[in-house]
């Protein structure tokens, strides 16, 4: 992999908002969309409630976030892999737009679903209490998800894992208090909520059967299907950016501290140079070259984490709730057949071994007989 580029950092929010656009670029053509999306929203959220006290600290954060995504497209495979698991919905803000969109309630279409969605609230009321967010919860739909993830157990999942006594509020709750008594309703409701919130916290949300499918492609290869591509970056014109010497830095800070910045693990996010190093300057860690075959790992893992949901009956087993199918994202492993020239030779002889030995037991058991 080439050295990081050594950029001039931008001085104005202008300049910044342009440096994360063209960074942006130089993403994946599938997490382009998000990243724009998000960075736009958040300069526009800015304008509208900004204060002069906050502009230095948000103009840091968006700098550290110039610095994380130029180090992700320089070949930070821990960085690339954490920029898609927000791009796909497994962590930050689209995580939460998914799990919306799946607690949701669907909205009635026929007259039999609106009676049935009238009905559940008269039963609310009928209670002895007014309705809540918990009762526009799809909390039908938030099990089932729930209970094939535990099922399935994704691999290297950025949430806790879902055990049997996560998806039984009987065994999470108590039946009594520690006096012996039932628990009082609001109490209990309160119990309750706080189970549901701590089952969302653990699970995958699903994403859309479309994006679904063409992340299925992305993790087998199949990038032109799928319309993916990485745009070439642009050689700079003119000289790199060379920073200034700071000789005030050395006189009142430890010479470790100040160098830190050009050490192996930081010059991906710095950019900066070890002059130090008799041997020249080294290369940086955990600097790799995107490859398709490594693009198709990091996609394969994040197609693991990945389910989605269809409504298969919508009166369900039991005639009251709908049942839904889920479907996770899965590796077929397919081991590569022995070669005749090569590695047969070492397997030769293992068919007659067991016919032998199948022969042997047979005649063992005649014998017993």
């Amino acid at each position: 992999m080439s050295r990081p580029l050594r950029l001039p950092p931008p001085e104005t929010p202008l300049q910044l908002y342009r440096h994360l656009l063209r960074e942006s670029s130089y993403l994946p053509s599938v997490v382009r969309p998000f990243i724009d999306k998000y960075i736009k929203s958040s300069f526009q959220k800015s304008q509208k409630d900004i204060s002069l006290q906050h502009v230095p600290s948000r103009f840091k954060r968006g700098q550290q976030s110039l610095r994380y995504i130029r180090a992700a497209n320089n070949g930070d495979i821990s960085r690339m892999n954490r920029i898609l698991l927000m791009a796909f919905g497994r962590i930050g803000p689209r995580r939460r737009q998914l799990v919306s969109s799946l607690v949701r309630k669907p909205i009635p279409t026929d007259t039999a679903e609106l009676a049935a969605y009238v009905q559940q609230y008269t039963d609310v009321t009928s209670l002895d209490r007014d309705p809540d967010w918990l009762d526009n919860w799809d909390t039908n739909k938030l099990y089932a998800l729930a209970r094939s993830q535990m099922s399935t157990s994704p691999r290297n999942s950025p949430r806790p894992d879902i055990t049997a006594a996560n998806l039984s509020h009987k065994l999470t709750i108590p039946e009594k208090n520690s006096w012996d008594n039932p628990w009082p309703k609001k109490t209990y409701r309160t119990k309750l909520k706080k189970f549901w919130i701590t089952l969302v916290e653990k699970i995958m949300p699903p994403l859309p059967k479309d994006e679904w499918e063409k992340l299925a492609l992305l993790a087998q290869g199949q990038f032109q299907e799928a319309g993916w591509y990485v745009r070439p970056r642009r050689t700079p014109v003119g000289t790199q950016y060379e920073p200034e010497w700071r000789y005030d830095l050395y006189a009142t800070q430890p010479v470790a501290r100040v160098d830190r910045r050009s050490s192996r693990r930081q010059k991906l996010l710095t950019g900066a140079l070890d002059d130090n190093t008799p041997t020249g300057d080294p290369q940086p860690l955990n600097c790799h070259r995107f490859t398709p075959r490594l693009w198709r790992r990091l996609l394969m893992h994040i197609w693991s984490l990945s389910p989605t949901m269809e409504k298969t009956d919508v009166a369900g087993k039991g005639g009251g709730s709908a049942v839904w199918s889920v479907k996770w994202g899965k590796q077929h492993f397919t081991p590569p057949a022995a070669t005749k020239t090569g590695e047969m030779e070492f397997f030769g002889g293992i068919a007659q071994d067991e016919a032998k030995a199948k022969g042997d037991g047979a005649k063992g058991k005649k014998g017993k007989g």
